[in-house]
């Protein structure tokens, strides 16, 4: 029933369903960043934000987004503690994580935590149009949920 829903909530722009998505970040600047790049394209339609990992769960499990940005570093529940979460949720969202500091390390535990994409903040513009293009060349053209993929990530340091 959830699905239905989505589908019925989506917009289309050229056969293109749109991805709703959930942005969770604790920087005002961020989130206004995002907010702002979101609002210039018409695949993605931003559905909410949240400011620490517990109201991201709240958020995620009301608005049924089917994108999740997440800010590796949270107040309570840290993005790849949430990650797990909502990847252990029936029908879970695509998740990816965000990060000022995109070491190794850090892509290594959020693809480990069932992240499917991430990236520097940095470069969240350009990373998440190619991240989003990729998922659709693999022809992710409905909300039915893709199987897990590589993602485009930020390089070793």
């Amino acid at each position: 029933m959830a699905a239905k829903n989505r589908v019925a909530n989506t917009q289309h722009v050229d056969s293109v369903p749109s991805l709703r998505v959930l942005v969770v970040d604790g920087s005002e600047a961020f989130l206004a960043g995002t907010r702002h790049w979101i609002e210039s394209r018409r695949d993605v339609q931003l559905v909410g934000t949240a400011r620490s990992g517990g109201s991201a769960l709240d958020a995620a499990a009301e608005l049924g987004p089917d994108l999740v940005i997440v800010d590796a570093v949270l107040p309570g529940i840290d993005g790849f503690r949430l990650t797990r979460a909502l990847k252990g949720r029936a029908n879970p969202p695509l998740v990816v994580i965000v990060t000022f500091q995109a070491s190794a390390v850090a892509r290594d535990e959020a693809f480990a935590a069932g992240a499917d994409g991430f990236l520097a903040k940095g470069d969240f513009s350009d990373g998440l149009d190619a991240i989003l293009e990729a998922w659709r060349a693999d022809r992710v053209t409905t909300l039915a949920r893709p199987a897990r993929r590589e993602s485009r990530t930020v390089p070793d340091p």
